[in-house]
């Protein structure tokens, strides 16, 4: 009794063990099947299907093959963030976009200045009013270009997806 109690004692604690053996036969056997299947032994030597090569020439060659189809060029970063008012408003009654202006995005144009050669602008926007140089980004704009001949700069609002020109105020 105690021999038998002393094997189902093994047999329970090495019963993982049993388990993975079992799971690698079945996929080694898996394994088998589809390399037999992928690679059958020796075929008949039955070639009907072949064109005889005297029907195709001696010098004869495959076409190239066609040329790849021509890729869309790539567009401008802000055309792919400006609102598609199919996606963005549809669900409301009115679609019209009204005209927008720098009054309707919150920001203002303070003073131009250069500093080492380089153009900066103080914007006012509703939370801060700071200095910025050309191409920086901030909250959800991103200024453009500076013109300080003209006293102009343009920013670019990813809220309302356009391009706002701004003026200095006069004096």
């Amino acid at each position: 009794m105690d021999k038998v109690k002393k094997i189902a004692e093994r047999l329970w604690y090495f019963k993982e063990r049993f388990v993975l053996v079992v799971l690698l036969i079945v996929l080694g056997g898996n394994v088998y099947n589809l390399y037999r299947t992928a690679y059958p032994k020796e075929a008949s030597k039955d070639t009907t299907y072949l064109l005889p090569k005297a029907s195709l020439g001696e010098d004869w060659t495959p076409a190239p093959p066609p040329p790849p189809p021509v890729t869309r060029q790539p567009t401008k970063w802000p055309e792919i963030f400006t609102p598609n008012p199919f996606w963005y408003l549809a669900n409301q009654a009115n679609t019209s976009v009204k005209k927008q202006g720098a009054e309707d995005a919150g920001i203002s144009l303070i003073r131009i200045t250069t500093v080492q050669g380089k153009n900066r602008a103080q914007l006012q926007t509703a939370s801060s009013k700071k200095w910025y140089y050309e191409g920086e980004s901030f909250e959800s704009f991103e200024l453009l270009k500076i013109d300080p001949g003209e006293g102009t700069c343009q920013v670019r609002s990813e809220r309302l997806g356009k391009v706002i020109a701004l003026r200095l105020p006069e004096k």
